[in-house]
């Protein structure tokens, strides 16, 4: 068994970037998706992250729109071209931002680089939750690559493959097989 990760070092589900090959899915509300058309999906859950559950104001000016920092000058024109100058309610949409932040922990499972346990603790659920997750492969993204954590491995520890591949080797001649303690 290796040795426990403690819980308070693990970032929560609500720390984990929005990865930025994201794509719509479950989740995501009509007026996302139009909003997704406009200016990307990643983009479009930026703005739900931040925003979700507010009504902002959208001005017809694009230097005065609120999501300018967020997604940039280019695309806030288009935001305000769009949906200005109307008040626009951002869906919470809490669903379709956690399968898109989970995805990466969930990548790291399967690889095997974090554990079920660790899993649970990011995603704020159980670990029986956890495997169903990993029994759908329709949530999957792009590693986390600063989750990752190799298993610590102990250099006093004789590694059985290590052994079995001295084994299987075959003895030249003249050649003295290994000693055996």
């Amino acid at each position: 068994m290796s040795a426990a990760v403690d819980p308070a070092t693990l970032p929560r589900l609500a720390d984990l970037p929005i990865p930025a090959d994201v794509r719509p899915g479950k989740g995501w509300t009509g007026q996302m998706l139009e909003l997704a058309d406009h200016i990307g999906a990643y983009d479009t859950l930026r703005i739900v992250a931040a925003y979700g559950g507010q009504s902002v104001y959208i001005p017809i000016d694009a230097e005065r729109n609120p999501f300018r920092d967020l997604i940039g000058p280019a695309k806030a024109a288009i935001v305000s071209r769009v949906y200005g100058p109307y008040k626009f309610f951002v869906p919470v949409a809490r669903h379709a931002v956690d399968r898109a932040r989970r995805g990466g922990v969930l990548a790291l499972v399967r690889k095997g680089e974090l554990s079920k346990r660790d899993a649970a603790v990011i995603l704020g659920t159980s670990r029986n939750y956890v495997i169903q997750l990993l029994a759908c492969r329709d949530e999957d993204g792009p590693p986390i690559a600063a989750l990752a954590r190799r298993r610590a491995h102990d250099p006093r520890q004789i590694s059985i493959f290590d052994m079995i591949e001295q084994a299987a080797s075959p003895v030249a001649e003249g050649d003295n097989p290994p000693a055996r303690p």
